[in-house]
């Protein structure tokens, strides 16, 4: 694997690419978004990318928005390197469908625990769920529950995480046979962060009696509320 290091410190961006070499991935360090641009026009393909978003020198948060619109990247895991918690900054990392947080001041064991958890959060279906995932405390009962086709059948399941653009879940009652991806999930119920929401789903990806969804349509209120869900679990 190969992310790109975008990052203004000469001695952050040898320290992060040394770390990520302990989780196989090979780092390559560059001083500011030009630079990675001229990586990628030569074709250099990547699997992900850490970006300073704080200096303007290295113009972070555009190469970000670049890497999330372009074919080629859009699938990529962007981390971003930060010290703005704002809930500002964060909605639009969000939107944008950043993969996770490092927050600054950098230290190596600290970026290690951390790359460690945005990793293992990284699933087979993580290029068509491009948001940021949060996991529902155990004790949380987060819940949702549908109809697959035009099955009348309704089916529950224990959420494993969520994100703006669908979720996982551990199914209580499988259906019989499987869940093509692409199969519509009508009366959709999520129960979540006090809320029930209503959205227009459908069926990703189904293995092991776990489901992965992708939203299709939130409205207004459940975006609004959802959107709060994931800025409290990822700031606390």
């Amino acid at each position: 694997m190969v992310f790109l290091v975008v990052e203004s410190s000469l001695s952050v961006r040898e320290s992060l690419c040394y770390v990520l070499l302990s989780f196989g991935i090979r780092g390559v360090p560059l001083a500011s978004r030009a630079a990675a641009r001229e990586v990628l026009d030569k074709g250099e393909k990547i699997d992900g990318a850490i970006v300073d978003i704080d200096n303007k020198e290295v113009d972070g948060m555009t190469l970000v928005s670049e890497l999330k619109e372009s074919d080629a990247t859009r699938g990529a895991s962007v981390i971003v390197h930060t010290i703005q918690t704002s809930k500002d900054v964060v909605m639009r990392m969000v939107d944008l469908g950043v993969a996770g947080y490092l927050l600054k001041p950098f230290d190596p064991d600290q970026a290690r625990a951390k790359l460690t958890s945005i990793f293992s959060k990284l699933a087979t279906h993580n290029s068509q769920r491009r948001h940021i995932r949060v996991k529902p405390d155990p004790d949380e009962l987060a819940r949702v529950s549908f109809r697959a086709g035009k099955s009348r059948a309704l089916i529950s399941g224990r959420i494993v995480d969520i994100s703006l653009g669908g979720l996982a879940a551990e199914l209580f009652n499988p259906p019989e046979g499987s869940l093509e991806p692409g199969t519509s999930l009508t009366r959709t119920e999520v129960s979540i962060g006090g809320r029930v929401l209503t959205p227009s789903a459908s069926a990703v990806m189904y293995k092991s009696n776990v489901l992965a969804a992708k939203f299709e349509i939130l409205n207004p209120n459940d975006k609004k509320a959802l959107e709060r869900y994931i800025f409290k679990s990822i700031s606390s």
